[in-house]
């Protein structure tokens, strides 16, 4: 009797252990999907300026139109440039990237296995979200100062999905969003293996498994 208290009272203490590490783990995870989302609105401000400037001195080779409104002045001294913009952007940035059907971690795991092509499927499915998201951020963000005219055609860089602009050139992420995504990807693998570590403690205590 003594021997199968003793065991299950360290099996509760291993899982109460796997369980500390399963939320530590998690918390950091939130950390950095936090970082990736504040690295996306670095990185569509400064899209979204170089694309100014380009329109400005070489319209040819922007991503829009002529049509864009910043207001009077210089680009460095309008008041769209220097404080509405930013703020703009990162409250489209917020809406689009900070849902819970993006970041998994927030959510209770129910993944059939950890197998290697499961975990890579989920990484890929998530990058290709966040590629379509931010794709439609930069569409989002240049409504603020573009608004073509009735009948001014599209810039061939963009479509309409769900009636919302989207940027369909190529696109490649800043190096602060790729160091980002793939720690958070390596979290999350940590997650789903000890996600599975917990699962299984909990069989062999409830007598489940051999």
């Amino acid at each position: 009797m003594k021997t199968e208290v003793a065991t299950s009272d360290d099996s509760q203490e291993k899982l109460n252990r796997i369980r500390e590490r399963f939320e530590a783990t998690r918390e950091r995870t939130e950390l950095e999907a936090l970082a990736f989302i504040e690295a996306t609105k670095q990185f569509v401000s400064e899209w979204i300026e170089r694309e100014i400037e380009t329109t400005v001195h070489f319209p040819e080779s922007a991503a829009f139109s002529e049509n864009v409104e910043f207001g009077d002045r210089e680009i460095g001294e309008s008041n769209l440039y220097q404080k509405e913009l930013p703020l703009k952007i990162s409250d489209i940035v917020e809406t689009h990237l900070n849902r819970e059907e993006y970041w998994i971690h927030r959510n209770a795991f129910s993944q059939p296995d950890i197998s290697r092509d499961y975990v890579e499927f989920k990484k890929e499915k998530i990058r290709k979200e966040l590629t379509s998201s931010v794709r439609i951020i930069l569409g989002c963000a240049t409504e603020t100062f573009w608004k073509p005219e009735a009948g001014e055609p599209e810039n061939k860089g963009w479509v309409k999905e769900r009636g919302k602009r989207k940027y369909v050139c190529f696109l490649r992420f800043s190096d602060e969003m790729t160091a980002s995504l793939n720690l958070y990807f390596a979290m999350l693998e940590e997650l789903f293996v000890l996600d599975y570590e917990m699962k299984q403690e909990i069989l062999r205590i409830e007598g489940k498994k051999p």
